[in-house]
């Protein structure tokens, strides 16, 4: 028995419940029978935060601390089961040494950054099929991804996203009512809306002693997640044009961008890549979590590959340490915000393109229940280019048979009918749709 690993686990079972308030999420992350629950996403969103929530929940369901099994990886007191030769089998037997009555219980392991132990995948698969267990992985996205986690536990894995606070967990971190009662209540929530719209869901963020910290938190964030999840878990031989795409792309969001542009703009400025690794830099991209894209809606694949796609980032405050901040591009910020809370509901995301050539930011969902979601800061009160916004989504709705669609901007709130066909557009303030979501 490792003397090290049981000092290790002995000591955490003293230390389960965190030390720092936990902001309870809304996501719901059930536990699969013989599946283990793998927890992905971007780095510093939550999930280790997630494990101790769900250890203070057993406790307090009478779960006795010694049928928990909680390791951080990341101890370098641990580093001998990074070594090739180290067998993962030692974590288990430690503990079932300790505990040898708990092979006849329930018990419940915890493995935080679980992608430095060498052969991890082992370890997981026999402890799911020869105990009575439940496993909770958590990991940076450098060495556990979702399409590895396939891979290496064969089917035996339930993934499931955590992204950056939402909007209601925001208010719930701030101790801020979630829902508008009242004129009083609605006035708190759109103060707490400004300050979601400046300070963004990364959970950290909300902690920066002072405002002028979060430019460097977020490029901090950024060059990690550039340095460990892209140039060392893929040994890339371009650095500097990778890094020169991930700002251009960060400065681009909530934009249409194409393949053969980002190849120009980079070989404007002396940096050469193909657009064959351009493409494969942004599918890593996409599975660090940083970035997401968005194809158009359609039927054939051909015509959404060589289609512009929409560029978002995982939060929209982010995006704004990389880009200026100006009244124009509020809509964008706005438009940013808006995906990832579809992104975190799970829906399909497409934009639309209607027959006139007009896009619409979002249609949503399947066919049986689509949805077109159009974003504006603010919608002019000038008839022409009022009709300019609405006109898309009302051609929209008649190319796809839709009755209602939705306008979201930040503070209005109105509705249009259309007097010849009955459509409905619904203009509705963000901070009130993010409520609902």
């Amino acid at each position: 028995m490792n003397e090290m690993l049981r000092l290790i686990i002995a000591q955490q079972q003293q230390n389960l419940r965190s030390r720092f308030p936990i902001v309870a999420r809304d996501t719901e992350i059930l536990p699969v029978p013989r599946k283990a629950t793998v927890i992905v996403g971007i780095r510093r969103s939550g999930k280790s935060t997630w494990q101790h929530e769900k250890m203070e929940t057993l406790l307090d369901g009478g779960v006795s601390a010694r049928n928990i099994c909680y390791i951080d990886f990341s101890d370098d007191r641990l580093d001998f089961l990074r070594l090739e030769d180290s067998d993962p089998a030692v974590i288990t037997d430690t503990y079932y040494g300790m505990y040898p009555d708990k092979h006849a219980q329930q018990v419940y392991f915890f493995f935080d950054e679980l992608q430095y132990v060498n052969r991890w995948a082992r370890l997981v698969n026999r402890i799911q099929t020869t105990e009575s267990c439940e496993v909770h992985i958590t990991g940076s996205s450098a060495k556990l991804l979702s399409k590895e986690i396939a891979t290496e536990l064969g089917g035996r894995a339930f993934t499931w996203e955590l992204f950056p606070f939402s909007f209601r967990e925001f208010l719930r971190a701030k101790g801020h009512p979630q829902a508008i009662t009242d004129i009083a209540g609605r006035d708190t929530i759109i103060s707490a809306f400004n300050s979601y719209l400046e300070l963004g869901g990364m959970p950290e963020r909300l902690d920066l002693p002072i405002d002028s910290m979060a430019p460097v938190y977020f490029q901090n964030l950024v060059n990690d997640v550039i340095t460990r999840d892209m140039l060392l878990r893929y040994n890339i031989k371009h650095p500097v044009p990778l890094k020169r795409l991930v700002h251009i792309l960060m400065n681009n969001y909530s934009r249409l961008i194409t393949v053969n542009k980002l190849k120009q703009r980079l070989a404007g400025e002396r940096h050469k890549l193909s657009p064959e690794l351009i493409s494969d830099y942004i599918d890593k991209l996409i599975d660090c979590y940083l970035i997401f894209t968005v194809s158009v809606r359609s039927y054939n694949t051909a015509v959404q590959a060589v289609n512009p796609k929409k560029v978002y980032c995982a939060d929209h405050a982010l995006v704004q340490a990389f880009s200026r901040a100006t009244s124009e591009n509020k809509g964008f910020v706005l438009e940013n915000m808006v995906y990832i809370a579809l992104r975190r509901s799970g829906e399909h995301i497409y934009y639309y393109k209607t027959a006139r050539g007009d896009e619409i930011d979002f249609a949503v969902g399947p066919d049986a229940d689509m949805q077109l979601v159009q974003v504006c800061w603010e919608l002019s009160k000038e008839n022409r280019t009022r009709e300019r916004e609405l006109k898309p989504l009302l051609d929209g709705m008649e190319e796809l048979g839709l009755q209602e669609s939705w306008i979201i901007t930040a503070y209005e709130e109105e509705e249009f009918k259309d007097k010849q066909t009955g459509r409905v557009i619904h203009v509705v303030p963000a901070y009130s749709w993010l409520l609902q979501r």
